[in-house]
């Protein structure tokens, strides 16, 4: 997890807005990164508290750091006050955090989850915290700056924490590469590239924390003057994850001499003058000479001060690197031992064997060590002879082991993570616990990992295949459900929150049951009432207070106070005792009677969904029913059974019967005149026989082929469609050269012309004038062809004239005898004045 804070620590400084900006005011803003809320970026912290934290006073808070930040938009501050009316402090609102929360993306360094701002924040009061002593609450103790306070207390705060976050467990900083000038060294330029200042500065800060005991240097020269292996260590790290820190003595050859014993088997030259066995150990000799890895490749040495890739140009890691050696051992030496000038070079070797008996060159390594010495097993690996767990010491405190600075959130599960014990044999009616068998944690699912991130430790012990296939099925069938209700853009965060905040409500308890707990607690969603979007209270798309929950908490308090009232009138004068003890037993009562009201309203509920769910069922039945009657039914032409009332071929002919039809019709009301009833008739008579003379003239070439009468009703069909619709393009052409037809375009013409200032351009005008002629020639063409058609039924005694001709005047009369829908009655005016 430090990697991750140390990203974000790192992200915040390098904003825009902290450009040019002093220390104090970078860290002010790491502070308020650390204290603040996880659902907002606004807390509340009085200018003395923040003072406190920078080591500087709460005049400069409020007359240099307070008006830096804001002219240069890093935060935005109100003022705070409390409910007695007076000003208890400053709201700040971080506004780069503020921007990352609203862009939504859940990978932005600085959308750090509640568990990371937490972590950040011990991480930060282990190391400068003032420290507080509440009368009623914990005592935090202050950090290890808290008593720097003055100039620079800030840089050095803000140096601490930076190399704090990217320490490896064994305590080093990794250094940056590149040359130095003379008199600093690469602990000064690493400091001084965390702090974005000179290597001089740099090196006044290690300076300052070396006299502190905050921070070891080591540094060392060789037989030619240039600097040797450096190391910079921060102990409190060291000891926060149980690694011992011994420093180291320069001796006047150039090498060092620890205090204490090197674990390997050479003590010559590791801090020993001889071996245990009294014997010299001799690394050369008539015509061979030691080996060492350092041979093959060397160490890494100081480049002079004119070589390329200095410090601008380096390309170093700013994150922290754990191997996994390191992470996995616990006997690591920290410190870096400097050769002797003239001493040969000597092997690294992982510090694992012990030196026992006497020493064995045989293989040419000086690592090797006696068979049988230290309790191992042939070609046993490191760390089998360790205590296990359970014979660990129970206190972590005696070992200097856990604390803020590991920069992680301690969990303890039962059983550990990614372990597994065999079942031995039962002995004494107990069953013996076998070998541990180590088992790598479960990648998340492909598709789920933004989902499962919060609960990674829940899922990583799971460890049957098929229950992990399970469970992700089941989140992606729940993820599938809320993306319906808020969208597929915020879907996984959504579920991701809800089971990060189930992870939270177990207050620190183990998972017993992950399969279980992730199906039956994690995923499920818990609406607290009637709405779709409440998961305990929250809204799913919004992430507020549910509307639908705060009614029934305002019901529920509206009954409670309801009854207190009246209790409190009723018994006037009665003891409080007596008094509350009415009030609980009246609420309960009408709790009660509120829970059989709606008992009886669910059973009135239910019963009408059963009746409705009868009725419905009783319509499909009788649907069904009249629908396989009418399928039944014999074809009304012909009589073919099951033809549903007309079969296939009866069906054609009807429709070639109704085109013919419309197709003299058409013709008729294109030749006859249509005020002259025997015209008609005689037009009629005449324009069905040619239409029936031109459709079998079509037909005779099918029958000719001998193809059956189905192809012949198809085929007449579309012979059917093809005279209707050109007899009506030719009635559609007549009706537009009509006179009535013509003058209708030319006075819509002649309109538009009257507007023609309204356009640019006489052309432009013109053809607005056509358009509106055109379409009006259309409505003339359709108006005359509806008259032609009612005319054509009138004098077939299809429609009467009565029903045709409509008596307007009789018509108006009677209208105006009705009263008006909402009375009738009112004043005139007032009808005017409301239009």
């Amino acid at each position: 997890m430090r990697a991750r804070l140390y990203a974000a620590v790192r992200f915040l400084l390098a904003d825009s807005s902290l450009d040019g900006l002093s220390d104090a005011e970078r860290l002010a803003s790491v502070v308020l990164l650390a204290k603040a809320p996880a659902s907002s970026a606004v807390l509340r912290l009085r200018a003395g508290e923040m003072g406190r934290w920078l080591g500087v006073s709460e005049s400069y808070v409020k007359h240099t750091v307070l008006p830096a930040m804001r002219e240069a938009a890093v935060v935005e501050t109100a003022p705070w006050t409390a409910e007695s009316g007076r000003v208890a402090g400053l709201e700040w609102k971080l506004l780069p955090l503020l921007a990352a929360r609203e862009s939504g993306d859940p990978m932005h360094p600085l959308a750090l989850a509640r568990k990371d701002l937490a972590t950040l924040l011990r991480f930060c009061e282990a190391l400068f915290a003032p420290g507080w002593a509440p009368k009623d609450g914990p005592v935090t103790p202050p950090g290890l700056l808290a008593a720097r306070r003055g100039v620079g207390a800030a840089t050095d705060r803000l140096a601490l924490l930076l190399l704090a976050l990217q320490t490896r467990p064994d305590g080093r900083v990794r250094l940056v590469g590149g040359s130095v000038k003379k008199g600093r060294g690469r602990a000064d330029a690493t400091v001084a590239k965390a702090l974005g200042c000179s290597v001089d500065g740099g090196g006044k800060v290690v300076d300052r924390l070396q006299r502190l005991r905050l921070v070891e240097v080591v540094r060392g020269t060789t037989e030619d003057g240039q600097f040797g292996k450096a190391r910079l260590v921060v102990p409190a790290i060291a000891s926060a994850f149980g690694r011992g820190w011994a420093p180291k003595v320069v001796v006047e050859d150039g090498g060092e001499e620890p205090q204490g014993r090197c674990l390997c088997a050479c003590g010559a030259a590791h801090g020993e003058g001889e071996p245990a066995s009294g014997e010299v150990l001799v690394l050369s000799g008539e015509g061979w000479r030691q080996e060492s890895f350092d041979d093959v490749k060397p160490e890494e040495v100081q480049r002079p001060a004119a070589a390329l890739g200095d410090l601008g140009g380096g390309g170093q890691s700013d994150g922290p690197v754990v191997n996994r050696e390191e992470a996995f051992s616990a006997g690591v030496e920290l410190g870096v031992v400097e050769r002797p000038a003239g001493a040969p070079l000597h092997t690294d070797h992982p510090q694992v064997v012990s030196l026992g008996g006497s020493l064995s060159l045989a293989g040419g390594f000086s690592g090797e060590a006696d068979r049988g010495c230290g309790g191992l097993p042939e070609g046993a690996y490191a760390r089998e002879d360790e205590a296990t767990p359970s014979e660990m010491p129970d206190s972590t405190a005696e070992r200097g082991l856990g604390g803020p600075l590991r920069g992680e959130k301690q969990q303890n599960f039962a059983g550990g993570l990614g372990r597994s014990a065999t079942h031995g044999p039962v002995k004494d009616g107990v069953r013996q616990l076998g070998t541990p068998v180590f088992v790598r944690p479960a990648a998340l699912p492909e598709g789920l990992e933004s989902v499962l991130a919060p609960v990674r430790v829940v899922w990583e012990r799971i460890v049957r295949p098929a229950a992990r296939r399970h469970v992700a099925a089941a989140v992606r069938v729940q993820l599938g459900v809320v993306r319906g209700i808020v969208g597929p853009q915020d879907a996984e965060q959504v579920l991701a929150g809800r089971l990060e905040r189930r992870l939270d409500q177990q207050m620190g308890q183990p998972v017993t049951d992950p399969v279980g707990w992730i199906l039956g607690r994690g995923l499920v969603q818990r609406a607290w009432c009637w709405s779709q979007l409440c998961d305990e209270g929250r809204r799913l798309d919004t992430g507020g207070d549910c509307p639908s929950c705060q009614v029934l908490i305002g019901d529920r308090r509206g009954l409670r106070a309801r009854i207190a009232a009246e209790t409190s009138r009723e018994l006037a004068g009665a003891q409080p005792q007596v008094l509350q003890a009415e009030i609980e037993k009246r609420l309960n009562a009408a709790v009660a009677l509120e829970t059989a009201e709606q008992a009886v309203r669910r059973e009135q509920a239910l019963a009408q969904q059963e009746a409705r769910a009868r009725v419905i069922e009783q319509r499909r039945a009788e649907y069904a029913a009249a629908e396989q009657a009418r399928s039944a039914a014999p074809c009304a032409d012909c009589g073919l059974p099951d033809a549903a009332g007309r079969c296939m071929l009866c069906t054609q002919r009807r429709s070639v019967e109704r085109l013919v039809a419309e197709a003299v019709d058409l013709a008729v009301m294109a030749q006859a005149d249509l005020g002259n009833a025997a015209a008609v008739a005689e037009a009629t008579a005449r324009c069905t026989a040619d239409t029936r003379a031109l459709l079998e003239q079509h037909l005779e070439r099918l029958r000719a082929q001998g193809v059956e009468e189905v192809v012949l009703l198809f085929a007449a069909r579309e012979v059917a469609e093809k005279l209707r619709d050109r007899r009506r393009e030719s009635l559609n052409g007549r009706l537009m050269c009509s006179e009535r037809a013509q003058a209708e375009a030319d006075l819509a013409y002649d309109a538009a012309m009257r507007a023609a200032h309204r356009f640019p351009t006489q052309a432009m005008a013109q053809e607005a004038a056509e358009r509106s002629a055109d379409e009006a020639l259309k409505r003339a063409v359709a108006f005359l062809f509806a008259e032609r058609e009612r005319q054509l039924r009138i004098m077939r005694g299809e429609e009467s004239v009565r029903a045709a001709a409509t008596d307007w005047s009789r018509r108006c009369a009677e209208l105006a005898g009705q009263d008006l829908p909402e009375g009738g009655a009112e004043d005139p005016g007032v009808l005017i004045g409301r239009r």
